[in-house]
């Protein structure tokens, strides 16, 4: 759900549906990329911090301007479950999410 800020920063909450490994908690962060529109200029991924192995808070910079930040998830196959599956299956790409 969307709610209008001005705050510096935001925060997504991520939940996989299963424990995971593998999410990047440190830079580079590319488990993860934004989306903009409007005039939003300057937006990026602060950092994540895991609050469990199936919930991570992802903290993102607003940047400037007016508009709408959106997180998704970027499959490069580095995030996986407990058996080694990675996410949405083997190969790049196919577990994209928004």
């Amino acid at each position: 759900m969307a709610s209008p800020t001005n705050a510096p920063t935001v925060r997504f909450r991520v939940t996989f549906s299963e424990p995971v490994t593998g999410v990047d908690l440190f830079a580079p962060i590319i488990d993860f990329g934004l989306g903009v529109g409007g005039s939003v200029a300057g937006a990026s991924i602060a950092g994540i911090v895991a609050e469990s192995s199936s919930s991570y808070l992802v903290q993102v910079n607003t940047g400037s301007n007016s508009g709408t930040i959106q997180l998704y998830a970027v499959d490069d196959d580095s995030i996986r479950d407990s058996l080694g599956q990675p996410l949405g299956g083997i190969g790049l790409g196919n577990g994209n999410f928004i």
